[in-house]
């Protein structure tokens, strides 16, 4: 099986975020393996954390075992909360604790990885502080062995030449990047994620709707898949559907498309 996998963040509007748990929805996260198995095709998910309803050991353990049940294996678990750069003293202090716990969810879910943003700045200062708070994380990668990711979020991620300076300040084999093909400004795109492609160690796969001909817009899935091949990249392609309409359809479509090129 082509190594495709669909983040829950493509269902954002119809998996409660956990300040939406009291919400009626049509999926939850404990249901979420099974709709990737039998319609979507992929036996391996993303899983945003903010559908975790709780990061407590028996919740996580019931996703474990909806997981285990069905053979579905987690790729990562994209982290929004706390910021690598943070300035405040106190609110790093309290993201990081938190940000920690996240390791160790993805070790016993049995995710290689999670994802953490940078956070907002655009100086020398920010990045500095970006570099040595990645630095202080990646620690708590080696000790779980669960790697830690860099994605082009916003903020002072958003240029590859930044994302590049922070992955070789750190200059750990446990902090890569997860870059994703739907981030970047249309009229920069392919040169910045060139950039970055050659330390991808997992791809987020942002689309935003298709046309009626069935081709891929705005990002060219063929032509970013295409280049991370040729950086010899053989990791998974994470799925994040962000269109308007059905999200369900929205995800079949855009598996449909990778799956011609992955």
């Amino acid at each position: 099986m082509a190594k495709i996998s669909v983040c829950s963040w493509s269902l954002h509007r119809e998996i409660p975020a956990i300040w939406q748990k009291d919400v009626p929805s049509k999926f939850s996260l404990l249901g979420y393996p099974r709709l990737c198995v039998e319609e979507f095709g992929v036996d391996a998910v993303g899983l945003w954390q903010m559908h975790f309803l709780s990061a407590d050991q028996d919740y996580v353990e019931k996703v474990k075992d909806a997981l285990d049940r069905l053979g579905v294996r987690v790729v990562n678990i994209p982290v929004d909360s706390g910021y690598a750069a943070e300035p405040d003293p106190e609110r790093r202090r309290v993201g990081f604790e938190v940000i920690r716990r996240w390791f160790h969810v993805a070790e016993y879910l049995g995710s290689p990885f999670i994802r953490v943003n940078t956070g907002a700045g655009e100086g020398e200062e920010d990045l500095q502080r970006a570099i040595d708070g990645y630095r202080e994380l990646v620690k708590t990668a080696e000790e779980t062995g669960v790697d830690l990711l860099i994605e082009n979020h916003g903020g002072i991620s958003a240029s590859s030449d930044s994302i590049v300076k922070i992955i070789e300040g750190v200059g750990s084999e446990h902090f890569r990047a997860c870059p994703d093909f739907g981030n970047f400004p249309a009229e920069i795109r392919y040169d910045e994620l060139q950039k970055i492609a050659k330390y991808a160690a997992l791809v987020h796969v942002k689309t935003h709707g298709f046309s009626r001909s069935g081709e891929p817009a705005p990002v060219d899935i063929g032509r970013c898949v295409d280049l991370f091949k040729k950086q010899g990249f053989d990791g998974y392609y994470s799925v994040e559907f962000s269109g308007k309409g059905d999200q369900v359809e929205g995800v079949k479509s855009a598996v449909a498309e990778l799956g011609r090129y992955v």
